[in-house]
């Protein structure tokens, strides 16, 4: 791959023209996401591979890559224009979330490194006590 290129959703949807699932009315994604099964992978994997994008769950959230792939994927979408050669495409759609079980609370946090220590715990930063976050520093220091 010679050339990587982020861009955010809105600038996918503009430049690169998603078509609208035809075959279910009430796909995710306003109308544009196709399932990964029967009918709607079919038509997929009958369209140019260059106008195929893949929707997944990656390491830092969810999003949408050039491409046709099977790893962690969740949808596909199509679109008008095609993805340039050589280039990969990356569109961040969502950033990692996360659930208190104390309190109850979901949060969304892209400062992955502190959220991921409170997801460990399974508690929010306002639930987890001084002691807990410093038995957690003890044990990973010790592995």
């Amino acid at each position: 791959m010679g050339n990587f290129i982020e861009m955010d959703y809105e600038d996918f949807i503009q430049t690169y023209k998603p078509i609208t699932n035809h075959l279910d009315l009430n796909a995710s994604f306003d109308g544009y996401m196709f399932e990964t099964y029967g009918e709607e992978v079919e038509f997929v994997k009958s369209q140019s591979p260059d106008k195929i994008w893949m929707y997944g769950d990656g390491d830092n959230g969810s999003y949408i890559w050039s491409g046709w792939g099977f790893v962690n994927r969740i949808g596909y979408f199509i679109t008008e224009v095609p993805c340039p050669a050589d280039t990969l495409i990356q569109i961040q759609v969502s950033i990692p979330w996360y659930f208190c079980e104390t309190c109850h609370t979901e949060w969304e946090d892209d400062n992955y490194e502190i959220s991921d220590v409170y997801s460990e715990l399974n508690k929010c930063p306002s639930c987890a006590t001084l002691e807990e976050l410093k038995t957690l520093q003890d044990e990973e220091q010790n592995e």
